[in-house]
Order: C-alpha cells, then sequence, then structure tokens
C-alpha cells in the first residue's frame, strides 16, 4: 500500500510544477498575509498560552456557522473582504493542521498574529504571539516545502507570482511603546520610535524582496486613538490625538519607504495603502455610513470598561450593523467591508463580480 501511495503523490506533485511552469493551473496566484489581529484567521487559538485569542462566543457570530473561528471579530477581515473583491482564496492559518502542500497552492498561508507587531518585543504581556520577523521565518518553511513539493524552478514561479500583505504596527504602539511597563517608552521619544519602526519595517520587506515577494501591499495605520479603549482611558471620552498624531507621522513614513522601494528594487510593485482619513470621518459622522455608534464596542460587560476581550459574559449590541467597533480594539465586520472597499479605491483595483462568499 505505501509505495503506490508514495508514487502516486510523486505523480501528482510532478503534474503540479508541469502546470505551474507552463502557466496551466487554473488559481495558481494565491495570497500570503503578514499582520496582526486585525488580519489573524486562527493562528492564536493554537497558540494556547497566548493572552491573544478570539477562541470564545461572541467572536465569528456573523461568520459561517457563527462559531469562534479565530478572527477578533463579529465576521470578516478586511484582508479577507479585499481578497474576496479580487477574486483570491482565502489563505488559511499556517497553523490550521489541515494545511499542507496542496492547500497552499491552491490558497496561500495566513500568518496573522493577534499582537504581533513590527518589533520583536511587542505585545511580550500576551506571552505567544508571532512578531513579523517570526512569521517572516515561518514563510521560509513554507518556501522549503514547496520546493521540495514542486521543485526550486516552479516554486520559484509560484511565489513571484503571488500577492503578499502586511498589515502591522499597531500593536507596536497600543502594546508597547504607550505602555509604561515596555522599556521602549522610556527609550524612545515618539519620533525616535518611529523611525526604529520604519528602519526595522526596511529590513523586513527587503527580506521578503529577497524571499522573492514582488506584489506587495502594506497597509498603513488607521486612526488608532479612536479605538473604544484609547478613548476610554481620556477624561473627555474623545479620541487621543496624541495617539493619531503617532499613527499619522508612521503612515507618512512607512509610505515613503514602500515608494522608495518600489522604485529601487527590480521588478516590483510595492503600494501603499492607507485609509485613514476614510476611518476618521466614519468615526467623526458615524450616520452618514449608517452607524449610530462609533465610540463603543458592540461586545461589552455592561457599563464594566474596558473590557479588553469579547467573551461569553458579555453582550451583544442589538444591531451589529450600527456599530463601527466590535469590541474595544477591532472594527465590526460592517466597517470593515467599507474599509475593504475604500482600500481597493484608493489602490485602483478592479473588483471582480465571483469573489469568495461570507
Amino acid at each position: 500500500m505505501g509505495r503506490p501511495m508514495a508514487r502516486e503523490r510523486k505523480t501528482v506533485a510532478a503534474a503540479m510544477a508541469v502546470a505551474l511552469l507552463l502557466g496551466l493551473c487554473h488559481g495558481d496566484v494565491v495570497q500570503f498575509i503578514f499582520g496582526d489581529s486585525l488580519s489573524d484567521v486562527g493562528n492564536n487559538n493554537y497558540l494556547t498560552k497566548s493572552l491573544a485569542r478570539a477562541a470564545l462566543p461572541w467572536y465569528g457570530i456573523d461568520f459561517g456557522s457563527g462559531m469562534p473561528n479565530g478572527r477578533f471579530c463579529n465576521g470578516r477581515t478586511v484582508a479577507d473582504i479585499v481578497g474576496d473583491n479580487m477574486g483570491l482564496p482565502r489563505p488559511p492559518a499556517f497553523l490550521d493542521p489541515s494545511l499542507d502542500a496542496d492547500t497552499i497552492f491552491k490558497k496561500g498561508v495566513n500568518y496573522a498574529s493577534g499582537g504581533g507587531g513590527i518589533l520583536n518585543e511587542t505585545s511580550s504581556l500576551f506571552i505567544q504571539r508571532f512578531s513579523l520577523y517570526k512569521q517572516i521565518e515561518l514563510f521560509q518553511g513554507t518556501q522549503t516545502l514547496m520546493r521540495e513539493k514542486l521543485g526550486a524552478a516552479a516554486a520559484d514561479k509560484f511565489f513571484g507570482e503571488a500577492y503578499y500583505v502586511v498589515a502591522m504596527g499597531a500593536n507596536d504602539f497600543i502594546n508597547n511603546y504607550l505602555l509604561p511597563v515596555y522599556s521602549d517608552s522610556w527609550t524612545y521619544t515618539g519620533d525616535t520610535f518611529v523611525k526604529y519602526m520604519v528602519n526595522t519595517l526596511e529590513s523586513q520587506l527587503r527580506l521578503l524582496y529577497g524571499l522573492g515577494a514582488r506584489r506587495l501591499t502594506f497597509f498603513g495605520l488607521g486612526p488608532m486613538g479612536c479605538i473604544p479603549l484609547q478613548r476610554f482611558l481620556t477624561s473627555s471620552g474623545a479620541c487621543q490625538e496624541s495617539t493619531n498624531k503617532l499613527a499619522r507621522s508612521f503612515n507618512t513614513q512607512a509610505g515613503a519607504l514602500v515608494e522608495r522601494l518600489s522604485s529601487s528594487l527590480p521588478n516590483t510593485t510595492f503600494q501603499f495603502s492607507e485609509v485613514f482619513d476614510y476611518f476618521q470621518d466614519i468615526i467623526n459622522r458615524p450616520y452618514m455610513y449608517g452607524f449610530n455608534n462609533s465610540h463603543g464596542p458592540c461586545c461589552s460587560l455592561g457599563r464594566i470598561r474596558p473590557t479588553l476581550t469579547c467573551t461569553p459574559l458579555s453582550t451583544l449590541c442589538k444591531d451589529r450593523s450600527q456599530y463601527v467597533f466590535w469590541d474595544e480594539y477591532h472594527p465590526t465586520d460592517r466597517a470593515n467591508e467599507l474599509i475593504a472597499l475604500e482600500t481597493l479605491r484608493k489602490l485602483n483595483i478592479t473588483v471582480v463580480a465571483n469573489g469568495t462568499s461570507s
């Protein structure tokens, strides 16, 4: 039994490699996603010691079966929706036990991890999480697997034609620089910390380029000073403008970096996308976008604030489509949809009619 099965696997692998090299394999363009809880689709749920997990109700209530699936949302992530509208398959979590070479070939991989940051020290209080450097290391392992499966030439073609998404940076502020328990908070000023982040990001993007990434989009930061947790920490309940200023500074410098890399690295299309002002307008004028609440979380323990995660003990708002934020940190499915569509518009990406359904 063993030898025929092994021979069959080798035959299938050879056929996949030939088809890929000849451009005959439909669906061979996939995504590799690197990010934090805004893009995590289940990795942290397999990190059993992590304090940042979306493993309990009511996470996922508006997605599929309605059970928790690892997304820090009631429904889809921005990356889900962007990929759907581009007609790309949704990549599964790297730690999904069912992930194998055939699945990677058809769908790609999502390495995003709740609490992950550009800096390795970010979110250390969460105990377990994948930083961007760690996610890139895991991607290197994926490349080794696919080269064994496809051969070097076919694997290089596969990785060279893929789309790459990197969406990181918020935790480096929220769960590092802005918390006095982290040494970065007293080692750096706001300006020098942003430079430290951007310099680190440059090394990481160059590393991805060296690993074959040629079509990459970096998602900038939103108005993180307006997430419910940040507003709760002010006496007036207003957005923390000092935090928003850090996000804007990072976006300016990261955007310039991505543009410089795209123009200097051969055969490369690196894009920077940020919808800070658009998201800020949603928060400032929620009624113009069909929301009636842009300051508080839909999932909460009533008047007990802040509740850092949504739990089975939490109560939900009456209409989730009316809230901009799902919990203290993350937008709702409907807010993510608006952000994703604006992202596609700013990137001048044509939306396909038959994208993946939710």
